[in-house]
C-alpha cells in the first residue's frame, strides 16, 4: 500500500465524503418497505465518530492558544519591562570607575565616548546613599547626580520618566527632582526645601556628616513604585562634591542604537552584522577605558532579575506544553474508536494484500491529519489573540468593572460595600501597553511539537490496527 493510498483512506476515515454522508442520512430517514426491522440498524455511526474527531481537533486547537499567547506576549512583556529599566536605571552599558577620577577627566572621557561608532549617548553620573529630611519626616534614598541636560537630550529617558508635579529642572546647584514615593512619605511639593545628609568615612569608627540643602523642582514617577521610593536626582557637579568616593561610585552611562543586540541570553540580535558591530563597539570601549574603569552590560548589572523573568516564562511554557500533551491524548482515544469501528474494512484490506505496515500508516496519518488541522486552527487563533492582547485585556477589564458596578448597585441598599475596580494589568507596576513580538521560529516550534505529539499519540492505536487478524474479524461478521 502506497503512502498516497494510506493518506486518502485516512482522510476518508476521518472526514468521509459529503455524498456518502448524504446517502447514509437519507437511508436512515427513509428505509425501504419490508425492511422496518433493520431500519434502526441503518442509522450510521458516522456522526458520532465525526463528533469525536472534531472534539480532538478542538482540544488541540484550544490547548495551543494559551501556548502561543504565552510565547509571544511573555517576550514582549520582558522586553518592555527591561527597556523601561535600562533606559532610566542601568543604561545599556555602564562604566564604573575603580578609583576616584575628578569631574574634568570624567567629562573629557564622556565626550570621547560619544564619538565612538555605535554610541548614541553617554552621560556622567555619581551615585550614593543619603538621608533626606524635611518637616514631614526623613527617609533614606539613592542620590543620583546626573547631567542636568539629560532629560532634554535623551528622548528614551524622558519617555519613561513622567513628571506628576513641577518640572525636571536641575539647572541650579540646589535643584532636586524626587520620586513620588519620597514625595508622599515626606509630604513634599515643588518649591519645598529638603536637606540631604551624607557621610564621609575616616577609618573604621570615624564618620563626618555633611548637610546639604536643596529645593524640590519636580516630582516624577518611573513606573516602578520601588524606584520612586528611592531615587533622587541632583546636578552632577553638586553630587560630585557632596557624595564622597568611599560611599559613592562614579559611573558613565552609555546608550547604543539597539541595547538588545548586546550579548545576553534573553534576546537575539536582529542580524549577525548588528551583533558584530556591537561587539566591535564594546571592544573599542574597553580599550578606551583601560584599567581605571570596568565595563558592564545591562544584563550583567541585573542578572538575577532578568533570569527570574526568563525562568518564569520557561515555567509557563512548560505548563502550556503539558496541556498540549494532555490534549493529544484525545487524538489517541479518537483513533482507538476509529480502529474499533473500522475492523471490518481493515480485515478486507488485509485480505486483498494490504500489509500490517500499510494499515498502521493509515491510522498514524489519521492522527497526523487531525493534529495538523487542530494546530493550524489553534495557532491562527493564538496569533490573533496575541496581536490584540492589549485590546482584549481592556475589553475584559471593562466587562468585569461593569458587572462589579451592577453588583454594587444591587447590594448597596442593603449593605455598605466600597466600590471595587479591577485592574488586570496595572501600569504602575508593569507597562502601559504590552509590546508584541512575533517570533516565527517559536511559532513553528510550537506547531511542530503539537503535530508530533498528535502523531505519536496515534501510534499505539495504529499498532493495534496493524495486528488485527482478518479471519477472526470475518468470522464475527
Amino acid at each position: 500500500m502506497t503512502w498516497r493510498a494510506s493518506l486518502l483512506i485516512a482522510v476518508r476515515y476521518l472526514f468521509g465524503s459529503t455524498r456518502q454522508r448524504r446517502l447514509r442520512a437519507q437511508e436512515g430517514r427513509n428505509p425501504s418497505a419490508g425492511d422496518d426491522a433493520a431500519a434502526p440498524n441503518a442509522i450510521p455511526v458516522q456522526p458520532r465518530r465525526r463528533s469525536r474527531i472534531r472534539g480532538a481537533v478542538i482540544g488541540i486547537a484550544v490547548s495551543l492558544v494559551p501556548l502561543i499567547v504565552v510565547l509571544e506576549v511573555a517576550d514582549g512583556m520582558i522586553q518592555g519591562i527591561t527597556a523601561r529599566f535600562i533606559e532610566v536605571g542601568t543604561y545599556h552599558l555602564q562604566a564604573i570607575a575603580t578609583g576616584d577620577p575628578d569631574v574634568q577627566s570624567v567629562s573629557r572621557l564622556v565626550r570621547v565616548i560619544r564619538t565612538l561608532p555605535g554610541v548614541t549617548a553617554a552621560y556622567p553620573e555619581r551615585q550614593g546613599l543619603g538621608l533626606i529630611t524635611s518637616r514631614g519626616g526623613k527617609t533614606g534614598g539613592t542620590i543620583r547626580a546626573i547631567d542636568p541636560s539629560m532629560y532634554e537630550k535623551d528622548p528614551t529617558f524622558r519617555e519613561y520618566i513622567h513628571m506628576v508635579a513641577g518640572r525636571f529642572d536641575l539647572s541650579t546647584g540646589s535643584s532636586m527632582v524626587i520620586g513620588t514615593g519620597i514625595a508622599h512619605s515626606l509630604d513634599l511639593a515643588p518649591g519645598d526645601t529638603v536637606r540631604v545628609i551624607t557621610v564621609r568615612s575616616f577609618g573604621q569608627d570615624a564618620f563626618l556628616p555633611r548637610v546639604s540643602t536643596f529645593t524640590v523642582s519636580g516630582i516624577f514617577t518611573s513606573g516602578y513604585q520601588e524606584l520612586d521610593k528611592l531615587w533622587v536626582f541632583i546636578p552632577f557637579d553638586r553630587g560630585a562634591r557632596i557624595l564622597p568616593s568611599d560611599t559613592a561610585r562614579q559611573i558613565i552611562g552609555i546608550k547604543v542604537a539597539d541595547p538588545f543586540a548586546i550579548p545576553n541570553p534573553l534576546f537575539k540580535p536582529q542580524s549577525r552584522a548588528e551583533s558584530l558591530n556591537v561587539l566591535h563597539m564594546i571592544g573599542s570601549l574597553q580599550q578606551l577605558l583601560g584599567d581605571q574603569w570596568r565595563l558592564y552590560s545591562w544584563y550583567d548589572l541585573q542578572r538575577a532579575q532578568y533570569m527570574s523573568f526568563a525562568t518564569t516564562k520557561n515555567l509557563l511554557v512548560l505548563i502550556m506544553i503539558l496541556i498540549v500533551a494532555v490534549a493529544a491524548i484525545n487524538i489517541s482515544s479518537s483513533v482507538i474508536m476509529l480502529v474499533l469501528e473500522k475492523q471490518g474494512e481493515i480485515a478486507i484490506l488485509k485480505s486483498i494484500g494490504a500489509s500490517p505496515a500499510g494499515i498502521r500508516r493509515i491510522f498514524i496519518l489519521a492522527g497526523f491529519s487531525a493534529g495538523t488541522l487542530g494546530t493550524i486552527i489553534g495557532i491562527g487563533i493564538g496569533l490573533f489573540v496575541a496581536v490584540n492582547v492589549n485590546e482584549a485585556i481592556s475589553a475584559l477589564q471593562w466587562v468585569l468593572n461593569i458587572f462589579l458596578e451592577l453588583f454594587h448597585l444591587l447590594i448597596s441598599p442593603f449593605l455598605r460595600v466600597p466600590t471595587v475596580r479591577v485592574d488586570i494589568f496595572n501600569p504602575e507596576f508593569y507597562l502601559q501597553t504590552i509590546p508584541i513580538r512575533i517570533r516565527a521560529s517559536e511559532v513553528f516550534l510550537a506547531a511542530f511539537l503539537s503535530i508530533m505529539l498528535s502523531t505519536a499519540a496515534s501510534y499505539l492505536p495504529a499498532l493495534r490496527a496493524g495486528n488485527i487478524r482478518p479471519l477472526s474479524i470475518m468470522r464475527k461478521h
